[in-house]
Formats: structure tokens, sequence, C-alpha cells
């Protein structure tokens, strides 16, 4: 596989309201095509970089949030090269897009410890492309070389003592081409990349100011709370939807792909309605499912011969062992529980859809709202939030979340009873 530095994958700049705005799109790749998007158009305000008249550089971070440290060391990766003020720097959330495809995969989603290293090249570049956007319009400005001018913490320095600020350079440098070959630098001479540095999050994740899905208010929002089957794939023969409206606040009860949601005007009114929720459900084929039943299948398949992941180089060694030790352990079938439920917002007005929740797998997730709700991709928005950790429950196949997110919505109808969905 090559490189992402040899990909071909920058795409165009712009000004946008008087920043520099650096953009980028990355065409899909392996075998991950049932998720591709079309590319964004050449002026896309959804870019890796911006800077801001005042200096403020910020960088949309591709990747969820969910207490890793993205929000910190890929901005990183973009100051390093940039040469900016590490005190003006600031990180925001990208949304679902095409042009935030994970550069190994093809898609846009976060997982297996690969964050760092998918953004590694391709933030760089970010940065020094900007940086050089920014030495060019300076030197064009004061009509010398480029080669006379150099980058110094947010402040571009030229003969004479000349001096401009990134932000007072922002708007001229967002007019200029963007380079597509820039000489990125020597591991020793980073002064970011591979130290200590504090996280940029850190204090409004403290004083309570960081801004998770659970924390998503509007007005006439509703809370939908699901009653999810005991077993996977069963489904609702019937339940009591006239009995559950009687409970003061309940609006609406409606039967999902994967249960039956109480929609209320406000959590309390959808916790109590599910509470006096009955459902008869068919189990299904998993019917007679339950941990011992996992157990025994485990047992079974652990006598079965399996897979040869490597083979040593003296295998019948361990016969001539003076002791052998053999142990069994066993652990119970677990869901993964992060700290924050699952939780999600959608507004829905019949021609397009914006939602707003911590996606591990945004290409996904997108694809599936649109799926649902009829619309095309370019007619849903997904906000991508702060999330309250993970561990693999976001990052399901089935796209269950969203799928329910938007099929409550759906059932409820368009219109500004905008949902929140809560697990």
């Amino acid at each position: 596989m090559k490189s992402p530095a040899r990909r071909n994958f920058l795409k165009g700049s712009t000004a946008l309201a008087g920043a520099l705005v650096i953009s980028f799109w990355l065409p899909g790749g392996g075998g991950r095509r049932a998720f591709a998007q079309q590319p964004p158009p050449a002026v896309s305000p959804n870019a890796f970089l911006r800077i801001g008249k005042d200096g403020t550089c910020t960088v949309m971070v591709k990747h969820l949030e969910f207490g890793q440290g993205v929000t910190t060391s890929l901005p990183m990766l973009v100051a390093e090269e940039l040469e900016c003020d590490w005190s003006r720097v600031r990180a925001e959330l990208a949304p679902a897009g095409a042009e935030y495809a994970h550069t190994m995969f093809g898609m846009q989603m976060t997982g297996g410890s690969s964050s760092v290293v998918n953004s590694y090249d391709q933030l760089r570049t970010v940065g020094a492309q900007a940086r050089t956007m920014l030495m060019q319009a300076a030197a064009d400005q004061w009509k010398v070389k480029l080669a006379d001018v150099r980058a110094e913490k947010g402040f571009i320095l030229g003969p004479g003592g000349k001096k401009l600020s990134y932000g007072q350079l922002a708007e001229a440098a967002g007019k200029v081409p963007v380079p597509q070959k820039v000489q990125l630098k020597d591991p020793k001479d980073f002064k970011l990349i591979g130290k200590p540095m504090r996280r940029l999050d850190s204090l409004e994740k403290v004083n309570g100011k960081a801004v998770f899905g659970l924390d998503v208010q509007r007005k006439n929002l509703h809370t939908a709370l699901v009653a999810h089957a005991p077993v996977f794939g069963a489904r609702p023969r019937s339940f009591n939807t006239e009995k559950v409206k009687t409970v003061p606040g309940v609006t609406h009860v409606v039967e999902l792909s994967n249960g039956v949601a109480v929609v209320g005007k406000s959590f309390w009114a959808a916790k109590t309605g599910r509470d006096a929720l009955v459902v008869d459900w068919d189990l299904g084929p998993n019917a007679g499912a339950s941990t011992e039943a996992l157990r025994k299948q485990f047992r079974e398949l652990a006598t079965t011969p399996g897979k040869v992941a490597k083979k040593a180089a003296n295998p019948e060694a361990i016969k001539a062992a003076a002791k052998t030790v053999v142990a069994e352990y066993e652990v119970p079938y677990l869901a993964h529980a992060p700290m924050e439920p699952l939780d999600g917002y959608l507004r829905w007005d019949g021609q397009s859809a914006v939602a707003r929740f911590g996606s591990q797998l945004q290409t996904g997730d997108h694809m599936a709202i649109a799926k649902v709700l009829g619309l095309q991709p370019a007619q849903v928005v997904v906000e991508t939030m702060l999330a309250g950790g993970s561990f693999g429950r976001r990052a399901q196949p089935t796209m269950h979340l969203a799928v329910e997110l938007a099929e409550a919505a759906k059932a409820i109808g368009p219109g500004r009873k905008a949902p929140r969905l809560r697990r």
C-alpha cells in the first residue's frame, strides 16, 4: 500500500470569511467501497484548518474524541509544521464528510489506535502547506523572495525586521495556490511532536463547559427511550400502547426494528412510560439463548481444531517440560458499557436532517440515517459530539443507534418535535 503522502489527496483552498482555509478530500480505498461518498466541491466549508483574522488556528479533528486525546494529538501534528503559537490553537470535531475519510480504511471512523498513524503525514502536510501559503503571502506583500521569509510562533518574519501575524496574512494567504509539494520537518527539529503537552480539552471537561451528546438542548426537544428485546433478533408481537400513553408527558409509543420506543416531552415522562410498557416478545430463533447455552457452545468449539496463527521452531519441546500447568478461564458474555449512555439528537423536517451524537463510525451512521429517512446523503448532516467513552460500544456494524434515532424521528413525523434518543 502506498503511504498517505503519496496519494495526491490534497485538494484546493479558499478564503472563508476572511480566513485561510485548507480543505481536502480523500477517495474511498480498499474494500470499503460500500461506504463511498461523493467528493465535496473544491470550495468546502469542511476544512482541516482555519486561520482567522485574530490569528486563532482551528484544526478540524476528523476522529471521535472519547477520552483518547485526539483533540490534542491531531492539532499537534498541524501546529508542528504550521509554526504557530500553541496557545492560539483550537480543536473542533469534524462532521461526517468524505474529506475526513480514514486514509487506510476509506471511510470516516475511529478505532484500532490508528488516529495518529493515519493522520501523521496528512495533517503535517496541512500545516506545512498553510505555513508556505502564509510565507508566500508575506513575501508577495513585501516584494521579496520566499526564501527571504520565515515562520515563527504565529508570525512571518522578513528582511529588515518586517513582521506580520498569521491573522494579518490569513485573507491574502487564502488566495495563494496550495503548494502540492512541501518539505516536512526532520524529526530532530520537532518542538511539539513527542513532547508532553497539556490537553486542549481538559479545562472544559473539568469545568463542565464541554458539550457531550447528552448536553444537547433544543426547543420542543422530546426524549425517546427504547425497550430492547431480551435476545438478539426478537420482535414485539404486541405492547400496551394505550396504557402507556396515559402517562403524563408521553406523546408516542412506536415500534422500531430493534425494539419499542416510548417518546415523551421530558426524560422522566419517557422513562415512566417505558417502565409501564409491557411487551410480548417473539423471541425467534434465539429463544433458548442464555449465558449457560453460550458457555456450552464455547466449550464445544474449544474442542475443535483451531486455525494455526504461528508455528514455533520446536513445538515438541513442551513435552519435555518438567512440569506442565493447564488452566481454564471463563468470562460471561459481557456488553460494552461506556460511561455516557448511548444517546443522540436528530431533527428531521421531511426534506433534510441534522443529527448530533458521539459517532465512532461517521460514514456508516450518516448513510444509515439517510437510508431510513429516504434522503440523499447530501440532505443529512451528522455533527460529531464529544463522547463519554465507547470500548467498542459505539463501533457497531449495524449502526443501530443511528438507525433507531432515525426510525424514532420518522415514526414521530417531521416537524419541530426533535427527538433525543437515550438507550
